[in-house]
């Protein structure tokens, strides 16, 4: 089954080479700092990922997911926090506030 991920975080004490290795490590695995629309791509909100997986359940997507990505922030050598959403058949949308 294919579920759509979407992931915040917060990296403690991180500069900006340790975000832009972070984007990069997380691309490799599937979690975007963009997502495609109608329009053409779109910027997420800073520290926002979004990727497509498949798997056998929301659970198992979550754990696989949340997984990969701890270990992507051992290996880099930062500590935050991570919130992992997962969904099927969802839906996004934004708006520019001025």
């Amino acid at each position: 089954m294919a579920f759509q991920v979407f992931m915040s975080f917060d990296l403690h004490d991180a500069s900006e080479e340790d975000y832009a290795k972070f984007y990069k490590a997380l691309a490799k695995i599937g979690l975007f700092h963009w997502v495609k629309g109608n329009i053409g791509k779109l910027e997420l909100p800073h520290s926002a990922v979004i990727g497509d997986f498949t798997g056998i359940s929301v659970e198992d997507v979550r754990d696989r997911v949340r997984t990969s990505v701890v270990q992507i922030l051992e290996a880099i050598g930062l500590k935050g926090f991570i919130f992992v959403a997962v969904g099927e058949n969802g839906t996004w949308g934004s708006q520019e506030v001025s």
